[in-house]
């Protein structure tokens, strides 16, 4: 691989998303963090997602540093932490970019990044810290242990200038955004990758992936970056309500399992209330995603979202969960209606065998 542009200023942002709870209560975790902001972690900055106009800013605060041991080399980055009121907290691994690393070494530290599961580790045991100091301010704790990870290579200055064509034209950026410093990535794969390219003006530019985007930037502006990671989270909780329908319905069709031949009890009534609830619960996260570019207050950043939940197949993951929910609706109203019925028939029976044991003990009485 061919050198390629040196780079004097970026970041590589390693995001590690996960959902702590059904619901966080910003105030009191805000509350629970403003204990320690004196000390050197759990700081809260105020420069975050600018870009967004949301109900409920997410809460961001600091959470020190760690040193990360790499193949090609010592890390030291810094870790940020968002929670917003949807149950999602977002650790942000921001690591500093030595400047003059060439292209080609900036490729091999993500190959690194990639194939390594130390940031991993460190993020479920720092979500684990972070869920328990705001305790308080988490309503339905959750215990789902799968979390989302998204790459973001953010960079502001080359050590010469170049525009966006340029950096197209001398950097290998499929290499980067795939973390393949050894493989031969075939054209139909690159041309697949650049046709992701945004641009706002010509020093800038914008690439979206799957597992990572790269973002230049100038200015240094994160908001490209924050709108990244604000899809993302939508992306986790797409697959966290995935997950906890197929539970769901699992748990269904096992009691159906176990009723044959029995009696229903009152189970059924119980399942179809918490479906009734899922779906309501649903149904007002699916009118926050699809108002969600609504709440962007800049057209550029506007495009991008639409880019990234295109890449992340949201509308996919949306149309599954909500086939999902209408058999769980339905199964669970078609018994719930067997429920009623069977009722029905029991207060039949009960009323024939009053009217039964009525004329019997008149017969007896006149005999």
């Amino acid at each position: 691989m061919r050198e390629g542009p040196r780079i004097k200023k970026g970041s590589v942002l390693v995001y590690r998303i996960f959902d702590v709870a059904e619901e966080i209560w910003l105030d009191k975790a805000e509350a629970s963090l403003q204990d320690l902001r004196g000390r050197e972690t759990f700081k809260v900055p105020k420069f975050i997602d600018r870009g967004l106009i949301v109900k409920s800013r997410p809460v961001a605060f600091g959470v020190g540093d760690v040193k990360l041991d790499l193949p090609c080399g010592t890390f030291q980055a810094s870790v940020l932490g968002k929670l917003r009121d949807y149950g999602v907290l977002s650790l942000v691994y921001q690591i500093p970019i030595p400047s003059g690393m060439s292209w080609s070494e900036l490729v091999g530290l993500a190959a690194d990044l990639e194939e390594g599961s130390e940031i991993d580790q460190i993020a479920q045991r720092q979500a684990r810290e972070v869920s328990e100091l705001i305790r308080p301010a988490l309503k339905q704790p959750t215990a789902w242990t799968a979390f989302e990870d998204y790459i973001v290579y953010f960079l502001e200055e080359f050590e010469t200038n170049l525009s966006g064509d340029e950096l197209l034209a001398q950097a290998d950026i499929p290499a980067l955004l795939l973390a393949e410093d050894d493989a031969t990535i075939s054209k139909k794969t690159r041309a697949t990758l650049l046709d992701n390219v945004l641009q706002y003006g010509e020093s800038d530019l914008t690439i979206v992936e799957w597992n990572g985007a790269l973002v230049v930037d100038p200015t240094g502006n994160r908001d490209v970056p924050d709108i990244l990671e604000f899809a993302v989270t939508q992306l986790l909780e797409m697959r966290y309500y995935d997950d906890l329908l197929d539970k769901r319905l699992a748990l269904l069709y096992d009691d159906i399992e176990l009723s044959k031949g029995h009696s229903i009890r009152g189970r059924f009534a119980q399942l179809y209330q918490d479906a009734s609830s899922r779906y309501i619960e649903f149904s007002e996260f699916i009118e926050r995603v699809e108002n969600s570019l609504k709440v962007v207050g800049d057209f550029y950043l506007a495009t991008i979202y639409r880019a990234a939940t295109k890449e992340f197949r949201l509308s996919i993951w949306q149309q599954n969960i909500t086939r999902k929910m209408n058999i769980l609706a339905q199964v669970s109203s078609l018994l719930q209606g067997e429920v009623n019925m069977r009722r029905s028939h029991l207060l039949e029976i009960t009323i024939v065998a009053l009217i039964l044991f009525e004329i019997l003990s008149a017969i007896f009485r006149v005999y």
